[in-house]
């Protein structure tokens, strides 16, 4: 069995080097995390945020093995020109992953239509314009969309109403563009649990550790994720080609205590 694993771990390995990934919210957290795999496992990786900054500290952890493009994905009518600019540097694109997001905490009496907004033009409007522009590409290629969406899309989490209904929105485009796009691309969704990323610190500020340790909690493997378990499953995803219209969930069995 031991050698089996590794054979088919060098198998997925074989079958993503010299591949182009682009992968949406590189800079930080899940993104990094999954560039940081797909890096390791020979692709040739491009990473998309909206802070030069970040971009350039990613770029510099990853031992600038990476190229990066300034986007943001709410910016729906440069979608197109950024495709073109992953095509200008490696020529193809074969694997995309929309990882960029936005979360929100709060009650249903205390968000406004203007978080609603921002939740549903980050999550689903900009994951729809981009994805929509790398369809040509994507075909071409035989390649992969890998839509980073929530184990809240399916089981809501309280007081994440409107980030969690952005997720099931996400989720219902995977399948049917699973069904659309078949079968020159593959599209599949990977919901996460709770992952320990820059999102706790935004959402809940110096009261993070208090949060974090019931998130924790929560958990049946009672932890939270790293950005690199995230990684290790969009690698499968990446890699697989007889898998499309999937939810994979890797949520440490999050999505069985709520």
């Amino acid at each position: 069995m031991k050698l089996h694993h590794v054979s088919c771990s060098l198998m997925a390995y074989q079958s993503i080097k010299d591949k182009t990934a682009l992968i949406t919210g590189g800079s930080e957290g899940i993104g990094l995390g999954i560039a940081e795999t797909f890096v390791d496992a020979g692709a040739r990786v491009i990473i998309t945020a909206r802070n030069r900054d970040k971009l350039d500290a990613a770029k510099k952890k990853l031992g600038g093995k990476v190229e990066t493009l300034v986007h943001d994905v709410r910016d729906t009518e440069s979608s197109p020109g950024h495709i073109e600019e992953a095509l200008k540097l490696h020529g193809s694109l074969d694997i995309l992953v929309n990882n960029a997001g936005a979360g929100l905490y709060k009650p249903v009496s205390e968000t406004s239509l203007q978080d609603f907004d921002l939740m549903f033009e980050t999550n689903v409007r900009g994951l729809f314009a981009l994805t929509n522009s790398a369809i040509p590409a994507l075909k071409n290629a035989r390649g992969s969309v890998i839509n980073i969406c929530s184990a809240s899309a399916k089981r809501g989490l309280h007081n994440w109403s409107v980030y969690s209904a952005s997720k099931s929105a996400v989720l219902m485009l995977t399948e049917l563009w699973a069904k659309e796009l078949a079968p020159n691309v593959r599209v599949n969704a990977l919901s996460p649990g709770g992952v320990d990323t820059a999102i706790f610190d935004k959402a809940f500020g110096d009261k993070k550790d208090e949060i974090m340790d019931r998130v924790h909690a929560q958990h049946l493997m009672g932890k939270a994720g790293t950005p690199n378990d995230i990684g290790r499953a969009a690698l499968y995803l990446a890699t697989e080609d007889w898998v499309t219209g999937t939810n994979m969930i890797v949520d440490g069995g999050l999505s069985h205590r709520i």
